[in-house]
């Protein structure tokens, strides 16, 4: 076995292979109750062969999977994300705690690092990969594949392209080998103490590429756009629904004093933002992806130097010939083809009031 598993838990290893036969997305560990797995958006509970859990299971369930010095951490910050191998599958867990007991929720990961073509993205998704600098966002709250997303960018410069790539995750999810690239994973905590300083550490490591997975502080953000501007292609995330808040919430973050600076460098080395989210089909069967796609021009850059960010939707529908939209065009596109509900897109347009027009 590899990673943090421990030999001989049989409860553990008969759930994570149940999930790994099933391809099941995601399982919850909890007490006074059986454990369960999400199919398709469903939580579902497994009580045919197993008990409802004590406070026991999971404690043991927990100390099966973590290593002593997780489980410090653990027990420090009440909350644990890491990811391990077990049966050549990967899974990403995060570990913490209700009612003073242990709850764990584990999520089966692709079984390989998916390519751009696997996740049916446009052609935009691998073009971007070739510049040799700026910053790059994937964005959306929750469950929206952004690291997947990012993983498959990631993969297609290694495998096209001569660089020296640094990640910087917490947890690292994908694995990725080396190929004509070189790729240095370097995970929060195991490899690196925070965000911060593995940023500062990569600046004299002369990567070409850098991922960190979330811009979280306006201490990140700046060193983000900095690095943006010597020389690197930057890759990372933020927790918004579109390109219009990914701006404003960057700027935001900063001090009033400060914003016409951030607005100036956002204007010259934000290249694209793509917003995600995945909805599912009406009879619930299937997830897709719908879309949206900021990318770099003279009228988004005027918009954000001059603080008119109001208007990026408007410009962003004018501009699909470079591949720009606004995420209602993939919804008006499932809606015409009946595959989504109404009570479904109306959680996730940004202006649902364009997708009513256009379908009625």
């Amino acid at each position: 076995m590899k990673g943090t598993i421990k030999e001989d838990h049989p409860l553990r290893d008969q759930l994570l292979q149940v999930m790994i036969d099933n391809e099941w997305s995601d399982m919850y560990i909890t007490v006074w109750t059986f454990p369960a797995i999400k199919i398709k958006w469903d939580i579902v509970k497994i009580d045919e062969w197993i008990d409802k859990l004590s406070w026991k299971d999971t404690m043991e369930f927990t100390q099966s999977i973590v290593t002593e010095k997780q489980h410090d951490n653990l027990v420090k910050t009440k909350n644990l994300d890491y990811a391990f191998s077990y049966n050549e599958r990967r899974f990403r867990v995060n570990v913490s705690f209700q009612m003073s007991n242990y709850m764990i929720v584990i999520r089966l990961l692709w079984n390989k690092i998916p390519t751009l073509d696997d996740l049916n993205l446009p052609s935009i998704y691998k073009e971007i990969t070739k510049i040799w600098q700026w910053l790059i966002l994937v964005t959306w709250p929750t469950w929206s594949w952004k690291s997947t997303t990012l993983a498959a960018m990631i993969n297609h410069i290694n495998q096209n392209s001569n660089k020296h790539i640094i990640t910087i995750e917490d947890p690292v999810e994908y694995l990725h080998p080396h190929a004509r690239s070189i790729v240095e994973q370097k995970e929060i905590w195991k490899d690196v103490p925070d965000y911060k300083t593995a940023l500062a550490w990569a600046m004299r490591q002369n990567p070409q590429i850098i991922l960190f997975w979330e811009m979280r502080t306006t201490e990140e953000i700046e060193m983000a756009l900095t690095l943006a501007e010597t020389w690197h292609l930057v890759f990372s995330t933020l927790h918004t629904r579109s390109a219009y808040q990914t701006i404003s919430r960057i700027i935001d973050s900063f001090e009033a004093w400060q914003q016409n600076q951030v607005r100036l460098q956002l204007a010259d080395s934000l290249v694209a933002v793509f917003s995600q989210r995945l909805l599912k089909a009406s009879d619930g069967s299937w997830v897709k992806m719908v879309k949206e796609i900021l990318t770099h021009n003279s009228a988004i850059a005027n918009l954000i130097r001059e603080n008119d960010l109001h208007q990026i939707p408007s410009v962003m529908q004018m501009w699909s010939r470079e591949w720009m939209q606004i995420l209602e065009k993939d919804i008006i596109d499932l809606v015409n083809m009946w595959f989504i509900s109404e009570e479904e897109w109306l959680k996730y347009a940004n202006n649902p009031k364009i997708v009513k027009e256009w379908i009625n």
